[in-house]
């Protein structure tokens, strides 16, 4: 432990630190140095003031120096989570290393060095260590909540809703336990419907409830938790209550870093225009962009000026869509002198009004030039019931993606079937799982540079095949947007757009959807995706193919 500072001015500049009045504090602290540079606890306030601030690489160097006058517990944690912020976690968690072999009760760096092991995904290790700081402080709602995220990330989501439970109680007015409590319980309610579908069993709805009440007292007590709003707005969504979800599905764009650059131009709220262009901005994934670009021949057939702005990689796919613009930067748009407003794409079905009864899924909406279907024709063959298989997203960072992908293996029934092919449609690192499994599968190398045009080999070949399997990515909303038979695997925690027990999609006729029965088993839906495929061939509906040229 730390005995309180005895230097009258280091005292001063701590009450100002504690008002909350930093650069006075500061100050304070330099004075003390400037006496006595070799003041250990006023280099470990100037390092403290440095994080407080945002200057988190002068926090390293300042609790560096500070350690090396006088090594210490707290300046060892300080150190941690200095490196934490700069991002380098494995120092941080050797900080904290420190901090805990000087003090072993010191429950601040077990908590810290709990956020570190489950940001690299040391799970087990993070659990004990949440467990560890709160059989130190076991009224800590911060670390309660911690724990609760934790236990959220690897699907143990009873025990993670009793933690956020726990957080709560300890602090009523903490916004954000609010916030996660919905969050766990929209899940668990998520989960509850998928192991009905299919069953005739009417899902208990109060899940949902509980967690659209826990939404609604997150954003009472903090009226700018963009958060809450988005987790309300899924909530709504999922339901299919699209008149509630989009107004609150509209904070999404105060939550996290940007997924477009806004313009400068009024906002289209759904009055019709004159003389004056509509411009629909791309946000989120490229799926998004897929799926939701269908609503811009829809404007145009209205009689809208409609312009799609995207990047550069997606112009020659959406090329095709009618009487439709695209451009590929706002200086572009300036081209044009005349006024503008603009919509990012994802708001279009909530200013429109749509429902999941009223939306305009007429496929094929997007096409595949003659000229690349007849090259993959030749390359491809006829011979065979062929299968395009897509297995993972791409975003081997993000835990929330990781939970759609699909391990190449589960796809061995699939494999099993007699006279099916297997062609691969997937991109990235995840290609290198090819190599891994027993069963054979074509590798097509479409689209191969990574700068190119992006999906114009890859939707020329889906005109060549039977049926694509993917998981929840783009692959799936471009066979969709093409009008191909796709048969589509979704996690128990499915996205918004697919609603809740449904084997197909009213964004995709030609699309069937395939949920798991427990999370993180694909068993299930992989074995009854290939009693469908069976089922398809010895029927003979092997959907038919257009020409290979016009």
């Amino acid at each position: 432990m730390n005995s309180p500072p005895t230097d009258p001015q280091l005292q001063g500049a701590l009450a100002l630190h504690r008002m909350g009045n930093l650069r006075a504090a500061m100050d304070g602290y330099i004075q003390v140095l400037q006496r006595d540079p070799q003041n250990a606890d006023a280099l470990y306030y100037v390092a403290m003031v440095a994080m407080q601030e945002g200057n988190y690489a002068d926090g390293v160097k300042l609790a560096q120096r500070a350690l090396s006058i006088a090594p210490q517990a707290r300046v060892h944690n300080l150190l941690g989570q200095a490196y934490a912020r700069v991002g380098d976690l494995q120092q941080a968690i050797a900080g904290y290393d420190h901090a805990i072999q000087m003090q072993p009760d010191f429950a601040d760096a077990y908590g810290n060095r709990a956020n570190a092991y489950a940001m690299v995904g040391r799970f087990s290790e993070a659990l004990a260590d949440y467990d560890r700081a709160l059989a130190l402080r076991p009224n800590s709602f911060e670390d309660w909540s911690n724990r609760g995220a934790l236990l959220h990330d690897i699907d143990r989501l009873d025990e993670a809703l009793a933690s956020y439970e726990r957080a709560i109680a300890l602090k009523p007015d903490f916004a954000g336990g609010h916030f996660n409590r919905g969050n766990v319980l929209r899940d668990l309610a998520q989960i509850a419907d998928a192991r009905a579908a299919g069953t005739g069993v009417v899902a208990d709805t109060a899940k949902f409830d509980a967690a659209e009440a826990a939404y609604t007292k997150a954003i009472a007590i903090e009226p700018q938790l963009h958060d809450a709003f988005v987790g309300r707005a899924l909530v709504h969504l999922l339901r299919g209550d699209w008149e509630k979800g989009f107004p609150d599905y509209a904070h999404r764009t105060k939550v996290g870093p940007p997924t477009f650059v806004p313009l400068d131009d009024p906002l289209w709220t759904g009055e019709n225009l004159a003389n004056e262009r509509l411009v629909l901005v791309t946000e989120q994934g490229l799926g998004d962009t897929i799926n939701l670009c269908r609503f811009a021949p829809l404007l145009a057939a209205r009689g809208f000026d409609v312009t799609i702005l995207t990047r550069k990689a997606m112009q020659p796919l959406l090329a095709c869509l009618p009487k439709v613009k695209i451009a590929t930067s706002a200086d572009e748009l300036k081209q044009d002198p005349r006024p503008l407003r603009w919509l990012p794409l994802m708001s279009i079905p909530g200013v429109l009004g749509i429902r999941p009864d009223t939306i305009p899924a007429e496929v094929p909406y997007l096409s595949a030039s003659p000229e690349r279907i007849a090259a993959w024709a030749a390359r491809i063959g006829g011979t065979g019931f062929k299968i395009g298989i897509n297995w993972t997203s791409g975003h081997s960072e993000n835990l929330h993606f990781i939970k759609r992908n699909i391990p190449l293996a589960a796809l061995a029934p699939l494999a099993a079937l007699p006279g099916v092919r297997l062609i691969s449609l997937q991109k990235g690192p995840a290609a290198n799982d090819i190599v891994k499994v027993a069963f054979r599968v074509e590798t097509l190398d479409a689209d191969p540079d990574p700068d190119a045009d992006l999906f114009l080999d890859t939707a020329a070949a889906m005109m060549q095949l039977d049926l694509v399997i993917t998981c929840d990515t783009s692959v799936a909303h471009l066979a969709g947007a093409l009008g191909r038979p796709v048969f589509t695997a979704l996690p128990m925690i499915a996205d918004w757009r697919w609603l809740l027990t449904r084997d197909d999609t009213p964004w995709y006729p030609t699309m069937k959807l395939f949920r798991q029965n427990a999370p993180n088993d694909w068993s299930g839906a992989l074995a009854r995706m290939a009693q469908a495929v069976r089922a398809k061939i010895s029927n003979g509906r092997s959907p038919s193919r257009p020409p290979a040229s016009p």
